[in-house]
């Protein structure tokens, strides 16, 4: 899927979800708690197959500005995805359906169109991006380590903002709360600089034609990149809270995870931005992603080079 096109997704939510991961791993350390929640998080993300359902609100003073709930099927050895995506922000209530064919072909369908958008993912710079990381598998293993090396080395103080609790079935839950100067000034400034980014990408689009991506998709999600607070000034984090479950085969469960972000407007007007993210796992390694029949639908095939060259653009 285009990584731009969905990304009010894209520009507040995996802000805010690389600040609330970065965030969390500053503020634990090598306790058991930690040791708890990096080994589950590794251990959940190397399965081959499962399902993701999700729930993210971002707030504005307290009003809600946009709502998207989701449910993701991953399947990684057959190279297979679905998706169903309900976003709601900006006046408007969208739908995008996303499958993947048995050839291999990517399908996107929105709500207010009856037309299937096909393209073959493999002619795109998604797809050689994949088999270049299938190809290079051992060393972003190696990566992989070296980085967990490093983020254990820079946290390795901060023990005291970890709790764990274990319940007699072998699962357990884990705490993480974070606000003002419990959070590092690294990670405070790296998220302030993120937000400010995506501040400016978000005013930058809005000037630049969006008729192309409308057509494409029937959807128009300009109004929701414009219903999102443009924050260009004393932009802080002032509070990161996680929630996980672990299972007692030491996977996750269920996470929540809410930022807390303060900041002023190119007006000066003060913000007070919340973004709450619920996320449920399931169906590991048993999930397989939904299926779709073209058979009498409309279809209309996408030219991948374009479709490629248009992410970068916009």
């Amino acid at each position: 899927m285009n990584r731009k096109k969905l990304a009010l997704i894209g520009t507040g939510v995996t802000v805010g979800t690389f600040l609330l991961i970065t965030s969390a791993y500053a503020g634990i350390a090598e306790t058991s708690g930690y040791d708890t929640y990096k080994s589950a998080i590794k251990n959940t993300v190397t399965a081959k197959s499962m399902t993701d359902t999700v729930a993210v609100s971002i707030q504005d003073n307290g009003k809600q500005v946009v709502s998207v709930n989701a449910i993701v099927k991953k399947d990684k050895p057959a190279n297979a995805v679905s998706a169903n995506v309900n976003i709601q922000g900006g006046g408007s209530d969208q739908s995008v359906n996303v499958y993947t064919t048995a050839d291999g072909k990517k399908v996107i369908k929105t709500g207010a169109s009856e037309v299937y958008n096909v393209f073959d993912a493999k002619d795109t710079q998604h797809g050689r991006e994949m088999k270049k990381e299938k190809a290079d598998v051992g060393q972003g293993d190696k990566f992989n380590q070296e980085a967990e090396n490093l983020i254990d080395a820079l946290v390795g103080n901060l023990k005291q903002y970890v709790n764990e609790t274990a319940a007699v079935d072998g699962s357990k839950e884990i705490h993480v709360s974070l606000s003002g100067s419990q959070l590092p000034t690294a990670v405070n400034a790296v998220g302030s600089f993120l937000v400010k980014k995506a501040s400016h990408d978000s005013l930058k689009a809005h000037e630049s034609d969006t008729s192309n991506k409308k057509e494409l998709f029937g959807a128009d999600l300009s109004s929701l990149k414009q219903a999102m607070p443009k924050l260009t000034q004393d932009v802080a984090i002032t509070n990161v809270d996680i929630q996980a479950s672990v299972d007692a085969n030491n996977t996750i469960t269920k996470q929540k995870a809410t930022l807390a972000i303060s900041g002023k407007d190119e007006s000066g007007a003060a913000h007070m931005v919340t973004v709450n993210v619920d996320l449920g796992i399931s169906g590991l390694n048993t999930t397989t992603p939904d299926s779709i029949d073209l058979t009498g639908k409309q279809v209309q095939t996408v030219d991948a080079k374009q479709w490629d060259k248009s992410k970068f653009n916009h």
